[in-house]
């Protein structure tokens, strides 16, 4: 992809078919919500309501990850965009979303206190064959702007799980299970950001976030390219 006479990485035409995240959002993952009043999504004030029991106070963190934020919903032009990213061999288009990044949510990042980028990894078998991890572009040219340690061995993917997007809710949680490992040293760490391309449930990012605090990391925050719509209450 390459910088345009305004140094911009997108042409103006096609930067008004994205839909970027605005205010007001959910306060947990990020994710538009339908006004001020409203705190979390359908889905995190569900998944909320759901472990105020005494049993998961004790024994469970409400969410494993801090806060969560994204740069644009899921939907128009950015399902393609995001598609060529991960499947057709356009990777110059995670320094786009690097990029959008760093200045939207630079400050944010900051005052998180976050010390090193940590992307999802794929398993060993997909990135071999794609020849990369998308998630993995985008955290380190995150990591590069903002000036931070850019871990990619610090997650390691051990099971070959099948697509979110194929499972239900209670599926997507038994395909995540045991699903990461995480490296010695990333106890070093305090605070890590942890980045994907796509957030829909937010199983993936509490699978890969729980296995950090678990290691010994104090707090984790979430940044992805794009976010879901989530459920819909009915």
């Amino acid at each position: 992809m390459k910088e345009l006479r305004n140094g911009s990485l997108i042409h103006g035409k096609c930067k008004t078919m994205l839909f970027p995240v605005a205010q007001p959002v959910c306060y947990h993952c990020g994710r538009p919500v339908d006004g001020p009043e409203t705190e979390y999504c359908f889905d995190c004030g569900r998944h909320l309501k759901r472990l105020e029991s005494p049993y998961w106070r004790k024994n469970s963190p409400a969410s494993w990850f801090v806060q969560g934020r994204a740069l644009y919903v899921y939907r128009g032009s950015v399902q393609k965009t995001m598609y060529r990213l991960k499947y057709s061999n356009r990777r110059e288009y995670a320094g786009f979303f690097a990029r959008e990044a760093a200045v939207r949510y630079g400050d944010w990042i900051r005052r998180a206190g976050v010390e090193a980028v940590v992307p999802i990894p794929v398993y060993w078998k997909k990135q071999k064959k794609r020849g990369y991890n998308q998630a993995g572009l985008l955290a380190e040219q995150i990591a590069e702007i903002l000036g931070l340690a850019y871990e990619p061995e610090a997650l390691i993917r051990v099971r070959d799980t099948r697509p979110q997007k194929e499972l239900g809710e209670k599926e997507r949680k038994n395909n995540l299970k045991s699903a990461f490992q995480s490296a010695d040293f990333v106890v070093k760490y305090r605070c890590i950001l942890l980045v994907d391309d796509i957030y829909t449930t937010g199983a993936t990012v509490e699978s890969a976030a729980k296995t950090l605090r678990q290691a010994g990391v104090t707090s984790v925050y979430v940044l992805t390219a794009c976010i879901g719509t989530g459920s819909m209450q009915v």
